[in-house]
């Protein structure tokens, strides 16, 4: 079996705040408590193995980068064992080990030192650290004068040159700009297959998912949910739509004359708690609802969305140039998609009843993992688009271009 390389057992970290700026003499003097204990980690406990990846997702303030500044040696715990064998470099707060004063070179060796590293060591690492960083002049100036992100390109220069053992990296990547992230996430992907372990902290779910085969979930300073990542990152989404449903609740107010009575999916029963379809399969909703009076104009709207609240597209009949709903207590209307676009994954819906401008919002309802799609084999992205190839053969022919076939929305 694989050595173990990091370990957390029950480990918590709890924080005492003052209100007062003398409450700490005070309570020290009298012995009476002036303060109220903060706990930001509660009993986490997980162990990595050498050459595993361990993605961290959850909120900000869930104590995400808490346990990783205790594992980083940053912080110790206030309960509970850690223990992380080898060379260790973290990228937690940007600047974090920096001095101000100095130049990116010189802060190269502190860095470099303070991970253990020996001067003739960092000599040799140093073309490969400002190349890698591509900072060119900036090198020679002092950190204080960097921006974000040149900090950041600094950082992660010096903690992947080093070759360490173990690599902690909490949100700091988000600063960079798309081509350096890019570079980035290369030279991580390289740093794991190389056999060596990562811990690694992200709101992009495409990141851990992509990087890390196991994740844990922290919520409130616990451990919510902790295994395969693609069940783990599932949880999460979850758990953010349906957080997003409900303050969408707590907001709502009386919304207009128009009420939805029933959305479904034509020909379709819901399979776990969503219908199921296959790309380029016929997709039909249909949506009725009443008003309360014939004399109120209504217009019918529906929006795709990926379960992390991502708008693939959406479809209005004022929008379409249908005329509106009128003249009647009740309506029933079909959304047909002939073909459906989409690869892969869960989506949910949101259907709107809108007046006759379009413009306001009468009823509107959210269904979260309303359907989703599965292919039988792997397919990149999230839709197919409808295209064709042209080429030049020897005979000078050309592919005949198929027409793409409507929308309709039937009454």
């Amino acid at each position: 079996m694989s050595q173990t390389v990091v370990s957390a057992r029950n480990v918590g970290k709890t924080y005492q705040v003052f209100s007062q700026p003398w409450d700490r003499l005070r309570e020290l003097v009298t012995g009476r408590t002036c303060h109220l204990d903060v706990h930001a980690l509660a009993d986490i406990s997980f162990e990595l193995a050498a050459g595993e990846s361990l993605g961290i997702v959850g909120e900000n303030g869930a104590g995400k980068s808490t346990l990783l500044s205790i594992l980083s040696g940053v912080t110790s715990p206030s309960g509970g064992e850690f223990s992380v064998q080898g060379k260790v470099a973290s990228l937690l707060e940007l600047g974090m080990g920096f001095h101000p004063e100095l130049s990116g070179h010189q802060n190269i060796f502190l860095n470099a030192a303070m991970m253990g590293l020996s001067e003739t060591e960092t000599q040799e690492k140093v073309p490969e650290i400002i190349s890698f960083s591509e900072l060119g002049e900036f090198i020679d100036r002092p950190v204080k004068t960097y921006s974000t992100g040149m900090t950041m390109r600094l950082g992660f220069a010096v903690a992947v040159q080093v070759e360490p053992d173990v690599l902690i990296i909490d949100e700091a990547l988000s600063v960079g700009d798309g081509y350096f992230q890019k570079k980035c996430m290369d030279r991580i992907r390289e740093f794991v297959d190389s056999g060596r372990t990562l811990l690694f902290c992200s709101h992009a779910m495409y990141y851990v998912s992509h990087l890390c085969p196991r994740a844990i979930w922290l919520r409130g300073g616990r451990a919510e949910a902790f295994g395969p990542v693609d069940e783990v990152v599932h949880a999460y989404e979850n758990y953010l739509a349906a957080k997003a449903d409900t303050e969408a609740e707590v907001d709502e107010i009386e919304l207009g004359p128009a009420k939805i009575t029933s959305i479904r999916f034509v020909d379709r029963e819901p399979e776990g708690g969503g219908a199921r379809f296959a790309p380029a399969e016929r997709w039909q909703l249909e949506v009725a609802w009443r008003v309360d009076s014939p004399a109120h104009q209504t217009h019918l709207g529906v929006s795709i969305n990926t379960i992390n609240h991502v708008q693939v597209c959406s479809f209005s009949t004022h929008q379409d140039g249908e005329p509106s709903f009128t003249g009647s207590l009740d309506y029933r209307a079909r959304l047909e998609i002939p073909r459906l676009p989409l690869n892969k994954g869960e989506f949910s819906l949101y259907v709107y009843i809108l007046d006759e401008s379009g413009l306001h919002i009468y009823d509107q309802e959210y269904l979260p993992a309303a359907f989703s799609v599965a292919s039988p084999s792997y397919r990149f992205g999230l839709m197919q688009i409808a295209h064709t190839w042209a080429r030049s053969s020897e005979h000078g022919g050309r592919d005949q271009e198929p027409r793409p076939e409507p929308t309709k929305i039937s009454r």
